[in-house]
């Protein structure tokens, strides 16, 4: 089964954060990145990011014929647990924790603007507030990113 660009692009993403660990480089290990399931997230084990797609616009007036310019919208959703306990290894607060995981992802979604050359561009992520819905607590923040991208007008499995 074909994938469109937009799933291509978006399954780069997933691949690209789930390099984000300590042992190449980052300052954080990322357990999981995730995307919507009917069941919603796994929060075992965290780490994780939830890489939700937003709206997917089209930029008419930026758009050449026979291609439509497409502007999507990701939010990559950051959780983790703050362990306070005496033999916790990590003793930033979770202030520090959401702040850190944040620079990682930024770097990632710049790392490769074009995503192998399937889009345009990645424009500079901003990074947003958001409330997670939990047995137990957990932090969360989220980078929001938009990613612009074309495909031939009718046929979004297509560039050529």
């Amino acid at each position: 089964m074909a994938l469109s660009i937009q799933e291509l692009i978006v399954q780069q993403v997933v691949v690209a954060l789930e390099q984000i660990l300590a042992a190449n480089g980052w300052q954080n290990t990322i357990a999981s990145v995730q995307r919507l399931n009917q069941e919603g997230v796994d929060l075992a084990s965290v780490p994780t990011i939830l890489v939700k797609e937003g709206e997917t616009t089209a930029e008419l007036g930026n758009s050449i014929a026979p291609m439509i310019r497409r502007r999507m919208e990701l939010f990559l959703v950051a959780v983790t647990r703050q362990d306070e306990t005496a033999s916790s290894s990590d003793t930033r607060s979770g202030g520090e924790q959401l702040n850190s995981l944040m620079a990682d992802i930024d770097m990632t979604m710049q790392s490769d603007r074009t995503w192998g050359g399937l889009a345009i561009t990645t424009d500079p992520p901003n990074y947003v507030e958001v409330d997670m819905d939990a047995v137990s607590p957990h932090l969360a923040r989220a980078v929001r990113c938009e990613i612009v991208f074309e495909h031939i007008r009718n046929n979004p499995y297509a560039q050529t």
